[in-house]
């Protein structure tokens, strides 16, 4: 928790290139610690006692989403949401309204054709959950923002979640947990 303040005090004085360079040599890291529990932890592949399984006889769900972290990934956008309806698959994105101009014509195409926006933070800044007081004056400014947008998902930069205080955000779900990802500033499973 310490050394995770400490980089988000300091992230805005790191050149880009270095915390990628960082981000590659932790993950090696936790690559080598995660053998046995990534990509799948197979004590999660038995389902759940009196699960009827996925509608229609299917035998697995997909989910596709995108974390749009960037003015650049907001640029490349139009390019994903038309390859995947090619393929025809419909996904999130989850836009940072604080970090760059989230464009409306592109989110209005995005819905248009199936799609869902949804909000990821204001600013991608890591200091969330400083404090509970910090984490409501941020909920208010998200509401706003899934309010203007009529959005219902939220998933939080860098995936750093308090389950308890999201209860503050108007939200029908939130995708800022996974069952395991060592690679994620808080990779405990949920």
């Amino acid at each position: 928790m310490l050394a995770r303040k400490i980089y988000y005090f300091c992230k805005p004085f790191i050149p880009r290139y270095f915390q990628i360079e960082l981000r590659r040599y932790l993950v090696l890291r936790q690559r080598r610690a995660s053998v046995n529990s990534w990509p799948i932890l197979e004590a999660s592949s038995t389902p759940p006692d009196a699960w009827s399984g996925w509608p229609e006889g299917k035998r697995f769900a997909l989910v596709l989403t995108h974390d749009v972290d960037t003015a650049r990934g907001q640029e490349r956008c139009h390019e994903l949401m038309k390859l995947e309806m090619q393929l025809g698959f419909r996904s999130s994105f989850n836009f940072v309204p604080e970090r760059y101009a989230v464009s409306s014509e592109l989110r209005h195409a995005l819905t248009r054709n199936g799609f869902e926006v949804g909000v990821h933070g204001l600013n991608h800044d890591g200091k969330y959950f400083t404090s509970k007081k910090e984490f409501k004056k941020r909920a208010n400014k998200i509401n706003q923002y899934l309010n203007a947008w009529q959005s219902v998902g939220y998933r939080s930069p860098s995936m750093q979640h308090n389950l308890e205080w999201f209860h503050d955000l108007n939200i029908e779900y939130d995708a800022s947990t996974f069952d395991t990802d060592p690679f994620e500033p808080q990779p405990e499973g949920v």
